[in-house]
């Protein structure tokens, strides 16, 4: 007698995939394309979960420094020459793929902030399933503050890049929309939502069945897409922002494909050889990380311009307090603040005040 396999989990994506390829998106076929990504997006979390991620040297690197920023791309684009040339770090470089193996991390020394840089091997096709340690190298890009999506002058492949991230849960350049669930124990599937969200509540049903929701109120207060919707019923999913770096831009390069990565994040053109372009890279990777930096001030007066603690943005003096010490937020009886945002010059401010960049700072103790 002759065995069929059955189809692996694998196949049935692929399955999916190529039907939604298919498929021409319009208003009538809308409703079936949604419900086909929510059953794949499904099935890879099935994946993920019969997966245990293997072993392997150079994938664990604690943070360090004021933020951390993950350069993701194909191999052999460039990323370990731009590190190179931003931090000085000695990461290997081969005109090859795969040069590559390990995580190398380096240092960005940026407007008194300490960035975090990881030199990550390259993406291929499938990285979210475990095809060439990717399911290691998308672990440490879904910690990561920042994510520099690095291609070379020809351009090829980002929205295969953007998907892998988004098999392994990592949403980039969206916001996470204000949608909630309450779970109950019978009564089926209630929406409740806003006569601006146009989407049929049956559909946001069966797309919930998928993901073995059966008896729950949804809540969704502003207007969402099916990709919306499936993040949220998917659960675990990381938003990030991100920037692409074209590197090798003294190459040769057609014009229209470069501003077609418009598409997928703010572009800046680089070329980490002529090491054209570095330092807007620099200034594009500060200003995405929302960071501030506070000058603290002792009660003689001296203020320490040299080392401002860097925090991110809409932090507040508590933030202030817990980076110096623990005994500080115990003993913390009011702050002093110079701040350019306000017309006051010196301001008595307490723990739940937000800062604003450059503010400078002096907290005064109970001691």
């Amino acid at each position: 007698m002759t065995t069929v396999a059955l189809p692996t989990i694998e196949d049935r994506i692929k399955e999916i995939e190529e039907e939604i390829k298919k498929t021409k998106y319009n208003k009538a076929t809308e409703s079936h394309i949604g419900l086909l990504k929510a059953k794949m997006a499904k099935l890879q979390m099935e994946a993920e979960s019969h997966k245990h991620s293997g072993g392997g040297t150079g994938f664990s690197v604690p943070k360090s420094g004021d933020a951390t920023v993950a350069f993701v791309g194909y191999p052999n684009v460039g990323k370990s020459s731009l590190l190179n040339v931003i931090t000085g770090t000695a990461s290997e470089v081969g005109n090859f793929a795969f040069t590559t193996l390990r995580v190398v991390p380096g240092t960005l020394k940026y407007k008194g902030a300490q960035i975090q840089i990881l030199d990550l091997p390259g993406i291929i096709e499938n990285a979210a399933t475990g095809s060439g340690r990717g399911r290691e190298v998308l672990s440490m890009v879904r910690a990561a503050n920042l994510i520099i999506l690095v291609t070379d002058n020809l351009c090829k492949g980002m929205d295969r890049i953007i998907e892998e991230l988004r098999k392994a849960g990592i949403v980039v350049n969206r916001r996470r929309k204000n949608i909630s669930l309450k779970k109950t124990t019978t009564g089926g599937i209630k929406v409740r939502k806003p006569k601006t969200v146009e989407m049929d509540d049956d559909r946001i049903r069966e797309m919930a069945r998928q993901f073995k929701i059966t008896n729950a109120e949804i809540y969704i207060r502003e207007v969402v897409n099916d990709d919306d919707l499936i993040d949220f019923f998917r659960g675990n999913v990381v938003y990030l922002p991100a920037v692409v770096a074209v590197n090798k831009m003294d190459m040769p390069h057609d014009e229209k494909l470069v501003k077609s990565m418009n598409a997928f994040g703010k572009v800046i053109k680089v070329s980490a050889t002529k090491k054209t372009g570095i330092d807007e890279l620099k200034e594009n990777i500060y200003e995405s990380l929302d960071l501030i930096r506070v000058y603290m001030r002792d009660r003689a007066g001296n203020t320490d311009f040299e080392r401002p603690l860097v925090l991110k943005d809409g932090a507040t003096v508590k933030e202030v307090c817990r980076k110096i010490s623990r005994e500080m937020m115990d003993s913390f009886r009011y702050a002093m603040l110079t701040s350019h945002s306000s017309k006051i010059n010196e301001m008595r401010v307490g723990m739940d005040y937000p800062l604003s960049d450059e503010d400078i700072v002096t907290i005064i103790s109970r001691n």
